[in-house]
């Protein structure tokens, strides 16, 4: 078809000042496939926001001339079975849930860029009747680049913790975090020696966009690609009906548009005066289904190549139809001058020093060993999946695992049982087919906790804590924030220390747990958690919260027990300040709902922050308590004091199964100092509750011991 720049101009002047990869949040349905509530994509309308800059509608125009005399200059000079590669690098942006997709996932991505490009998909034999003989091998392929921008070696994925995973409002915001926040190479990924292709939870609304080649930034991260998680392959998250998306992005990136022209508004009749600029595709409006007898056009026959009685090529890649399978030669042409032209930078990536720069030439060897696993912290009994992710072209595996069972193994991806606690190395060598070998040893990598957990009831008041993690607990920091839950001398609410989670500037929190190791419930009939917190916002704005969850399985499955909301967690008003709290900034959270599946001897809890921009976090006096249950070891049940905190009077209530002849009741304070004697005798069987006078007693934490000749019980009393 024809190039209309007189068309293309005027159409430019009306678009309205917008920046450039920032999106609002609604939907235009008209724009998404039948099915689906996203827009299947918004590569036009990222291009439309570009082109109402006048410096770059001016530099575009002159791009599209170039481009064009390219394609006219392939024509006289055609470079046929001439194969270009294209190094690849997928950015996966995600806040650790199923958007962080797996290798595979992506090295299926990659075998369907190549099958589709290379015109090596069977359905390509099954076009319609009108088209058959017209698919065409595009003869360009792809590969994962196995070198970083400093020459180190990886494989082809980096992978970034971020909230900005599922705000997909700024694309430039989300680059940002893959630049500064990526676990390979922070710094700039040039757009003109790698494809970047970003993934993510959320793609401006969208299933995927990208930008036309253009000498407008074309060096940089932003010439790249943007598809959501679930777009991406056809395996793990993705769908065979998902995983043309990426052929369709990179056909926009190599200067093809939709098939209706250069708009995002598939079923539109205005779109039979728009122009693809590919001669073999017929003018249509566009479909969001595989509706095959489509035939929108075919009485505009400006074009004098279709007649009434063809039909539109659906099955085309740049369709939005679940059944493409298909490139024309024409769409070749076009996709071919934009990779061999110097528009954006597209013709060094395939050069031989750009393909050796980025570990393209030749086959990688092996110069990466390493794993990953769905937890490091288990229960002595539980069995754990090492899965492989090792790199370049891995043929042989040498395990081993400290303290498990088996000890070796050669399986890439072996599972391993531990049955003591401890904590553990793992030592990991590979070889690949070239006789290379690269090992390495993860010291302390894996903790096995014991099991049964600490008796309850518990308490932790964090004074005799110098340093987390320890053996009692344990810290995620996933963003790698410094410095994370941390013990502090700052402030308390009894005694000298407390938990602190610093959130001052600059630090770049999103989510934070501080985890308990294991306890034992199995003696109680119910169980709550309560601990004192207090916090302070920075602004009215801030959305930070606080979740608490519970695990019966020792961590391997979390379920949530309390939110406490942005707007129910400030305990004093907003301060910009270092925030110290006072005696009066305390808040108590109870959870009661531990309910008897959680009533095991493996217990685990952990308290989760969740940054929204506010101030520093304290937490301090965590106790586990509730009422034990009678077995025929039990002597005394049902111990708890009431009122706590107390102030005149608490009582001491619990029961006994028996007479007891010399049980001894004491009271002491936060230093192991006995206060008082409570009883010292004999009680006989059957409910207790004995008062004691506290208004005497200085503010403080108490403990009340009851010791029998079989049974040491301990709880908690705080007067205020």
């Amino acid at each position: 078809m024809k190039t209309y720049i007189s068309f293309l101009i005027s159409s430019l002047i009306t678009i309205s000042s917008l920046s450039q990869f920032n999106f609002d949040k609604n939907i235009e349905p008209s724009n998404c496939r039948d099915g689906e509530n996203i827009e299947y994509c918004r590569t036009h309308h990222v291009m439309n926001k570009l082109k109402n800059n006048p410096d770059f509608l001016k530099t575009f125009i002159a791009d599209s001339k170039i481009l064009k005399k390219q394609e006219q200059d392939n024509l006289i000079s055609p470079k046929m079975g001439t194969i270009y590669t294209i190094p690849v690098v997928f950015h996966v942006l995600h806040n650790g849930g199923i958007e962080n997709i797996s290798k595979a996932q992506i090295e299926d991505a990659i075998s369907i860029l190549n099958r589709d490009y290379r015109l090596q998909n069977a359905d390509a034999g099954n076009v319609q009747a009108t088209f058959q003989g017209m698919p065409a091998d595009i003869e360009i392929e792809f590969a994962l680049a196995t070198k970083d921008p400093s020459g180190q070696c990886f494989d082809g994925i980096t992978r970034t913790q971020s909230a900005l995973s599922y705000d997909g409002s700024s694309g430039q915001d989300q680059v940002s975090a893959v630049i500064n926040g990526n676990d390979v190479y922070q710094g700039s990924w040039a757009g003109n020696k790698y494809l970047n292709i970003f993934v993510c939870g959320d793609a401006g609304g969208a299933a995927g966009y990208t930008t036309n080649p253009s000498n407008w930034g074309g060096s940089t991260m932003l010439n790249g690609i943007w598809v959501l998680h679930d777009y991406v392959g056809s395996i793990g998250t993705s769908y065979t009906s998902s995983s043309r998306t990426l052929t369709h992005e990179v056909g926009h990136w190599l200067n093809l548009d939709h098939c209706w022209g250069n708009n995002n508004n598939p079923g539109n009749s205005s779109s039979c005066s728009q122009d693809d600029n590919v001669d073999d595709t017929p003018r249509c409006i566009g479909v969001t289904t595989c509706f095959l007898t489509s035939n929108t056009c075919s009485n505009d026959a400006t074009d004098g190549y279709w007649n009434s009685n063809v039909v539109d090529n659906i099955e085309n890649y740049m369709e939005y139809s679940y059944c493409s399978k298909m490139f024309t030669s024409g769409q070749k042409s076009r996709m071919r001058a934009a990779i061999t032209s110097s528009v954006g930078g597209r013709n060094n990536l395939w050069t031989t020093n750009n393909l050796y720069a980025t570990g393209v030439s030749s086959n990688p060897i092996a110069c990466k060993a390493g794993f990953y696993v769905n937890r490091q912290v288990l229960c002595a009994g539980d069995s754990l999946q090492f899965t492989d992710n090792s790199y370049n072209n891995i043929s042989g595996w040498s395990w081993t695992f400290q303290g498990g069972s088996p000890s070796v193994s050669s399986n890439q991806n072996p599972t391993v049982y531990y049955s003591q606690a401890g904590t553990y190395d793992i030592t990991l060598q590979v070889n690949d087919q070239y006789g290379n070998t690269v090992s390495e040893t993860f010291t302390d990598y894996i903790t096995v906790i014991g099991v049964p957990g600490a008796s309850a009831p518990s308490t932790e008041d964090f004074e005799n804590i110098s340093s987390l993690p320890n053996a009692d607990w344990h810290i995620n920091n996933p963003d790698n924030s410094s410095p994370g839950f941390q013990i502090s001398s700052q402030a308390s609410v009894s005694g000298t220390k407390s938990l602190k989670l610093d959130n001052s500037a600059g630090n770049n929190l999103e989510k934070d747990e501080f985890i308990s190791a294991t306890y034992n419930l199995q003696n109680m009939t119910s169980a709550n958690i309560s601990f004192k917190y207090a916090f302070a916002q920075k602004s009215p704005s801030n959305t930070d919260y606080l979740q608490v969850s519970a695990s019966n399985n020792c961590g391997d499955s979390w379920s949530v027990r309390k939110n406490i909301s942005s707007s129910q967690l400030p305990t004093r008003g907003n301060t910009t300040s270092n925030y110290n709290p006072g005696a009066n900034d305390w808040e108590t959270v109870t959870i009661s709902n531990i309910v008897s599946t959680y009533l095991i001897n493996n217990f685990r809890f952990k308290i989760a922050f969740i940054n929204g921009g506010g101030n520093d976090l304290y937490i301090d006096d965590i106790n586990i308590s509730g009422v034990l249950g009678l077995d025929q070891n039990e002597t005394i049940f049902d111990f708890y004091v009431f009122p706590n905190p107390a102030n005149s009077i608490a009582n001491i209530k619990f029961n006994l199964a028996s007479k007891q002849e010399n049980i001894i009741i004491n009271m002491h304070n936060i230093v192991g100092k006995k206060v008082k004697t409570i009883h010292n005798g004999v009680l006989h069987q059957g409910s207790q509750n004995i008062p004691i006078d506290v208004s005497k007693l200085s503010k403080g934490i108490y403990f009340i011991n009851i010791n029998t000749p079989q049974r040491k019980l301990v709880q908690k009393l705080i007067i205020e």
